[in-house]
């Protein structure tokens, strides 16, 4: 059963209210008084399912009393990002935005916006409170903010794409708040050529177009990606849960060239004043399978203006985006 308004209010302040200094014992102490949980009772059936999979050091299982999951303790200490309060709210979008306006009545816009998910983070003293829209639920979590950030900053500097890309997203927003100018922001990763930019476009566009259709406030998105020369671009656009693709057609094209574009898709602009352009329908829904036909069309077309890879950079029209996962820089020569 899903939780009431009231359920979600007295979580949330409940959840705003914790303060873990050191992330000690102790902390962990007055922590489960302000939550008021209590030890969680197994049957003998999860006494024995846990036995099997070896519950993690550490880990401890409460009853929350509002009607959600279980609450977790992992306590490994203020060093440690596997350090966490957290609890499975529940399921669905429209729990997560009642979770995020409550959080927002309390602390204001979140620090940081990031996807696939999305994920929204609040910066407090020493703890971030992070509320996530996953696959599994919606979950809220307290978090050792300098054990995390250290962890993120590593990653990003050092760490390969298949290790960052998970934790950082693949899309970010900063909102800068007074006394967060420490606040790091991530460059993200170059992709090393057609392929990978082609299945990590298509993973961003999934993750753009639904997390900004759920989270509402963002605005339209506009995202350019050139290569040298006139008309030799390709762009996508993207309002609420619908995306657009379009690509420039290159003044020394040719008849055949319009035929090979016709035939993966493409369909001449009927818009007045478009200009020289090439124009999809739109995609009502974007699926994984939409996604993955969009990004190929577009990295067909881009190879088709016989750019070189390394020659290929993008433009954000809207709104202020890290697109962290499109593997392309933000200007040319950037590599």
């Amino acid at each position: 059963m899903a939780l009431d308004d009231d359920q979600v209010r007295e979580l949330v302040r409940r959840f705003v209210a914790i303060e873990m200094g050191g992330w000690d014992d102790a902390a962990f102490g007055r922590a489960l008084e302000v939550l008021g949980w209590r030890a969680a009772e197994y049957s003998d059936e999860e006494l024995e399912w846990q036995r099997r999979r070896r519950r993690p050091s550490g880990r401890e299982e409460y009853e929350t009393g509002l009607g959600t999951g279980r609450g977790v303790f992992a306590r490994h200490g203020a060093g440690d990002e596997r350090s966490q309060i957290s609890v499975r709210a529940g399921e669905g979008e429209e729990l997560f935005r009642r979770l995020r306006s409550a959080i927002e009545d309390e602390l204001g816009v979140p620090s940081v916006m990031r996807g696939p998910g999305p994920s929204l983070r609040w910066r407090g003293k020493d703890r971030l409170l992070e509320l996530e829209h996953g696959r599994l639920g919606v979950y809220l979590e307290l978090r050792p903010l300098e054990a995390v950030e250290n962890a993120e900053y590593q990653v990003a500097k050092w760490g390969e794409a298949e290790d960052g890309l998970g934790p950082l997203g693949y899309w970010q927003v900063v909102n800068w708040k007074e006394g967060e100018a420490d606040l790091f922001v991530p460059g993200g990763y170059f992709a090393d050529g057609w392929a990978e930019f082609e299945e990590r476009l298509a993973k961003t566009l999934v993750a753009v177009v639904r997390d900004f259709a759920l989270l509402g406030d963002l605005g339209d998105f506009v995202v350019v990606v050139r290569a040298p020369g006139d008309r030799r671009f390709v762009q996508w656009y993207a309002s609420g849960p619908m995306l657009w693709i379009e690509a420039g057609i290159p003044d020394e094209s040719d008849a055949a060239w319009s035929a090979a574009m016709a035939e993966s898709g493409w369909l001449p602009s009927d818009s007045e004043g478009s200009g020289k352009l090439l124009v999809i329908r739109e995609f009502p829904v974007l699926g994984d399978e939409e996604a993955a036909t969009a990004a190929h069309m577009l990295v067909g077309t881009l190879q088709s203006y016989g750019a070189a890879f390394e020659d290929l950079w993008y433009e954000l029209i809207s709104p202020d985006v890290h697109l962290l996962g499109i593997g392309l820089p933000t200007r040319p020569g950037g590599r």
